[in-house]
């Protein structure tokens, strides 16, 4: 269920480390340090409704939680699973499982996380619902910090290294594809200037698109956009289309 990405960062190297966020670390305070059985029901702004099990295992059993995730239309009482969620026993432990709104539209996503590592990033899924079938599409698959929506597109924040951020981007609309790592629409990182003997130098952010197998700098698609450059403050340097084809032209004049 929840893939590997290939972070720029080494987050999933420290594997090892790996240790669940304090809220879970909080739950297994409470006498069963595996799972809380509960429930949970979200309105749809059409009349609808969808309702969240989670069900434990026996104490003689070995299975993990699973988490049924059914639907009720706008003018039915029943309600009918529509999604079923669990850790098979090859795939990474799926801690929780709760009901999103992404894009405040409200209408609410599931979102599925799974293992953390060392820093802020975790596993994690989100299930988007169609309002005219009642079912759900596996909308979103990646290794986060944080999910959020700019300028109508998904934006995936994580922690590349020590001193830098990356964040990646997929637009909202479209077929119901699965977002991941492979088809991120545009990436853009912050951190660090090394190159410069500078301690003091502001950080430096560039945005990029694939072009082909590679990535091409380019300017920042809008205003609202340049946010994501503050994670280190206000002072910091946009990488300009024309600044990295000049780098790439002097490296190139150097080999």
């Amino acid at each position: 269920m929840f893939p590997r990405l290939p972070w720029t960062c080494a987050w999933l190297v420290l594997a090892g480390m790996l240790a669940p966020p304090a809220s879970f670390a909080a739950r297994a305070n409470e006498g069963d340090p595996s799972c809380q059985a509960r429930e949970q029901e979200a309105a749809q702004p059409d009349g609808s409704r969808l309702r969240l099990v989670v069900r434990c295992a026996g104490p003689d059993e070995a299975a993990s939680p699973r988490f049924e995730v059914a639907y009720a239309g706008p003018r039915s009482r029943a309600f009918q699973t529509r999604l079923v969620l669990e850790t098979d026993d090859m795939e990474e432990p799926l801690r929780d499982v709760r009901f999103v709104d992404i894009d405040d539209d409200g209408f609410s996503e599931v979102e599925a996380r799974g293992m953390c590592g060392a820093g802020p990033n975790c596993l994690g899924d989100l299930y988007r619902l169609d309002p005219a079938t009642g079912g759900f599409h596996h909308f979103f698959s990646g290794g986060y910090a944080d999910l959020r929506v700019i300028d109508g597109h998904l934006v995936e924040a994580g922690r590349a290294s020590c001193c830098a951020w990356e964040y990646h981007a997929w637009p909202l609309d479209g077929p119901p594809r699965l977002r991941d790592y492979d088809n991120m629409a545009l990436m853009i990182t912050v951190g660090a200037d090394l190159a410069s003997g500078d301690d003091d130098a502001p950080a430096r952010c560039t945005f990029s698109r694939r072009n082909g197998d590679n990535w091409q700098v380019v300017a920042p698609p809008g205003a609202a956009w340049l946010a994501l450059c503050e994670a280190y403050g206000d002072d910091y340097h946009l990488i300009t289309p024309e600044e990295a084809r000049a780098a790439e032209a002097g490296s190139a004049q150097e080999h």
